[in-house]
């Protein structure tokens, strides 16, 4: 045999298919997935998963950097010819760079019946097990070898594995290998669909090719509705290229990704199978049973189990009973291509699905697929039945469909209706709209209300004055609210919710902490999601309040995980945890995490009216602003924190916690930058609001020492233990123990500045508060620096802070402009002359031309026109500005 071996010789292999693919040109390399085929030890790979998930992309990337021990077969419908197949494997080992010059593989010619031949399978592994290193034999698109004899060759390879060769093969199905005995045998490293999806880093790298047309934060929505799929991602880029966004690409409409789907996720599926995936491709998540009511196939179960794994994954599903569900950008396609060709029956399968979903007790998939049948009698039977368990259970997005399908003129007509459009209203920050549907509830109310809907409205009442109203009023609204009669009716919780924000403004936190707790204990076992997350939001609130940050932290993220699963869209609720976790971030000294989430508020709040939005505009603009300006954008972010302030105005209305918040860095930032005027301003805006509170005796402190009054500065902080001024903050009291520090310091008196130090590292760390060290003065980090060493249990947070503050790597700040300088600068556009602007000072000349040498040197410029274009650059003079979240 080995004759005929000599003489037979190989079929020609085009060089291509034996040649590693060239990377795209918006490549993005995968370390994760990398570093698992660099560090696996077993003797066989599996990257199986179906089209479009870079499977030769990330073999092609992880091949190019093992090009001296890669065999590369590209493999297509010819292979099923066994000769041609072991053709291509051979020329792959002749280009491997691996193998000696020598080795028989380079020469060794291909049988008639190469996978029956044992001698030209045993040739082969004695010829790879002289190999000094191993290997790697890839076999790209191993599905398109059907042909059983092709594959028995590997088999017989792989009984006897050499160990001078792994076998690598990716394919959309499991080949005819024995995998399950190597799974068993831990000789098999398997890298499915889950590890090859895409994370949103990943996607924000692969999108970030197109520029600026799919902007950062739309990319976590983006992979959502892609999950993750690769070829869903580089679709979605291209067609963000054409059309400047991705509005086509999200509402089905892009003729580029169908044709995609159709031709590499369809074309290889039966007529009978592709039929099913469009009639369930109306649901989001169809439950086992109802692929039957929709397709009228009894045997549809069994179809979608076909369609699953491992055999083409076109379908996943989980739980027992199984629980079907599309990919999200092909069951997206379908849909839309479904409605364009096949209105009527588009119509009827909803209609289907409503029932099929009623009578197995599901109202909120019900009344959605009502709505989308187009059956107003329906959707007006499913809301008066299940209206306000719908709103406790957050599917606050079907009940605003169904009351915009069923019609204003017959919503308000039920005034259990109109309450529910106002609540809805609410918790969008729209007291206009939430009033006029309260007035219409008004005019259609019966004479003998049950207790459900007279507990309605007074929920309706207490949450608009809690949005639009000023603090008394809404506890006012909250004492009104009748509990005893509120337990007889699902609307228990939400009431004692409301109750609780009296507890709140007597200060009983704990009190509230704990009846919180149990309100969200017996919500979350009733699934009423959103009374769930109300209380979330509270709680994390008031462990801020406390001082819990860590907790405040945790509560946060569990509601932003909520929120993101039931409300995604604009809320309230959803910018007041993004304010949570902004506060959060800033307080751990993430100051760029911190922008982030503040970026995020502004996203939630749009142009809600309501006064709750608008003091949650200040927030988020006063974190931001802080965020920024600890980066290095000083003149920016504190002219950003400025600019909040003003629009409020005298912030009567806003929470004296809250002010002390924005106060406090606002005051802290304009000190340190030299803004006198605006450190002043601060002050005097929040003197009314949070007057009696230690935070003004600190900011009286903090001005003293920029005075250069170290006695003044040390006597007002010791004034804050002698008089009766409580902080607001909790952290504050670590900003006022490192003023003591600059204070002791500044008079030489070591032992008090190590006081000092060690309170403030004993107060913050409990709860992670490095913001005050991190950014803290340069005196500040060279004493704690020095202390190192005979800080006790502060040395793991000390060096903890010190570690954050060198990455973050920010370049000095720029010498202060003096008060007179600022009055010159604010001159300099308007184009008057020095001996002008002298006059308007009332100052000389000369004056004036020293001021103006010392902004160019500050500014870095040489001239008038560089120093205001630089000045409008850092926001040291006034311009037209955008909204909160320009």
């Amino acid at each position: 045999m080995l004759k005929n071996h000599d003489i037979s010789p190989r079929r020609r292999v085009p060089r291509t298919k034996v040649t590693i693919p060239d990377p795209p040109l918006d490549l993005v390399s995968r370390p994760r997935l990398l570093a698992a085929l660099d560090g696996a030890e077993q003797s066989m790979v599996f990257v199986g998963a179906p089209a479009g998930y870079g499977k030769t992309v990330l073999l092609a990337d992880w091949a190019g950097r093992h090009r001296g021990t890669v065999a590369w077969v590209s493999a297509d419908a010819e292979d099923n010819d066994d000769r041609l197949f072991w053709s291509a494997v051979l020329e792959a080992f002749a280009g491997c760079a691996g193998i000696p010059a020598g080795n028989p593989v380079r020469s060794l010619a291909v049988p008639a019946s190469p996978s029956a031949d044992l001698a030209f399978l045993a040739t082969i592994a004695d010829a790879l097990d002289a190999v000094d290193e191993p290997v790697l034999l890839v076999v790209d698109g191993a599905q398109e070898i059907t042909e059983p004899g092709t594959w028995r060759g590997l088999q017989a390879l792989l009984r006897h594995q050499p160990p001078g060769l792994r076998l690598v093969i990716s394919s959309r199905q499991e080949p005819q290998l024995p995998l399950v005995r190597a799974r068993v045998a831990g000789r098999l490293l398997e890298i499915g669909a889950n590890r090859l999806r895409f994370s949103p880093e990943e996607a924000g790298t692969l999108v970030g090719t197109t520029g600026p047309v799919i902007p950062p934060h739309q990319v976590g929505l983006l992979v959502a509705r892609t999950g993750g799929w690769p070829a869903g991602l580089r679709l979605a880029a291209a067609s963000a290229a054409r059309q400047g966004n991705l509005a086509d690409f999200f509402a089905g409409r892009d003729r580029a990704v169908l044709d995609y789907l159709t031709d590499e996720v369809l074309a290889p599926l039966t007529v009978p199978h592709q039929d099913l995936l469009r009639a369930i491709s109306i649901c989001d998540e169809v439950p086992a049973g109802l692929a039957v009511a929709l397709s009228d196939r009894p045997d549809a179960e069994a179809m979608l189990r076909e369609l699953g794994e491992p055999s083409g994954q076109v379908v996943h599903s989980v739980g027992i009973p199984a629980r079907h569900r599309l990919p999200p950008l092909l069951r997206t396609y379908l849909r839309a291509e479904l409605l364009r060709r096949a209105p009527e029956r588009t119509r009827s399968l909803h209609a289907a699905a409503a029932r099929w979903f009623a009578e197995h007790d599901l109202p909120s998939s019900a009344l959605l697929h009502s709505v989308r049948s187009g059956n107003t009698t329906r959707v007006g039977e499913l809301l008066r039945r299940h209206a306000v368990d719908l709103f406790l259970t957050g599917e606050h997005n079907v009940l605003r469909l169904a009351l915009a399908v069923l019609g204003e003129k017959r919503a308000v007509s039920s005034p259990l209706l109109a309450l529910v459009s106002a609540a809805l209203h609410l918790e969008r920050g729209e007291p206009s709209s939430a009033e006029t549907q309260l007035s219409c509830a008004e005019v259609a109310w019966p004479a003998e209300p049950t207790a459900e809907l007279t507990v309605l409205r007074q929920l309706v009442r207490s949450r608009l004055a809690q949005v639009d109203r000023g603090p008394a009023q809404a506890v006012r609204a909250a004492e009104q609210i009748d509990e005893r009669l509120a337990a007889g009716t699902g609307l228990g919780g939400l009431a004692t919710l409301h109750r609780i924000g009296t507890l709140t403004a007597r200060r009983d936190r704990a009190s509230a902490r704990e009846a919180l707790s149990r309100v969200a204990d017996a919500a979350e076992n009733a699934d009423h999601h959103f009374l769930v997350t109300q209380c979330l939001v509270a709680l994390s609130g008031l462990a801020g309040s406390d001082g819990d940050y860590l907790e405040m932290d945790v509560l946060a993220h569990r509601v932003q995980v909520r929120h993101a699963a039931h409300d995604p869209h604009r809320s309230l609720e959803g910018a007041q945890v993004s304010a949570q976790l902004a506060y959060g971030s800033l307080l751990r000294g993430e100051a760029a995490e911190c922008v982030e989430h503040a970026k995020q508020i502004g996203r939630m709040l749009g142009d809600a009216p309501a006064r709750a939005a608008r003091n949650l505009g200040l927030i988020s603009e006063t974190l931001r602003g802080a965020a920024e300006f600890e980066l290095g954008g000083w003149h920016s972010g504190l002219r950003r924190m400025r600019r909040a302030r003003t629009r409020l105005g005298t912030g009567r209305s806003f929470s004296a916690e809250h002010a002390a918040w924005c106060a406090m860095l606002e005051h802290r930032a304009a000190l340190r930058l030299g803004a006198a005027d605006q450190a002043r301003e601060t002050f005097r805006w929040a003197q009314p609001i949070i007057a009696g509170s230690g935070e003004l005796l600190l900011m009286r402190a903090r001005t003293q020492l920029r005075l250069g009054r170290q006695g003044a500065a040390s006597a007002v902080l010791r004034s804050l233990s002698e008089e009766d001024a409580p902080m607001l903050l909790p952290w504050a009291g670590i900003e006022a123990s490192l003023i003591g520090v600059r204070a002791a310091l500044a008079a030489e008196a070591r032992e008090r500045a190590v006081r000092s130090l060690d309170d403030a590292l004993r107060a913050a760390e409990p709860g992670d508060v490095r913001f005050p060290f991190v950014f803290a003065p340069s005196d500040v980090i060279t004493f704690l620096t020095a202390r190192l060493g005979k800080l006790g249990s502060g040395e793991r947070f000390a060096g903890q802070v010190l570690a954050q503050r060198r990455e973050l790597r920010t370049p000095p700040m720029p010498a202060p402009l003096t008060e007179r300088e600022r009055n010159v600068l604010r001159l300099l556009p308007t184009q008057r002359s020095i001996d002008e602007i002298a006059e308007d000072l009332t100052v000389s000349p000369n004056t004036v031309k020293t001021h103006v040498r010392g902004i160019y040197a500050k500014l870095d410029v040489r001239s008038r026109r560089d120093a205001v274009a630089t000045a409008l650059r850092r926001g040291l003079l006034d311009t037209e500005v955008g909204d909160f979240t320009g």
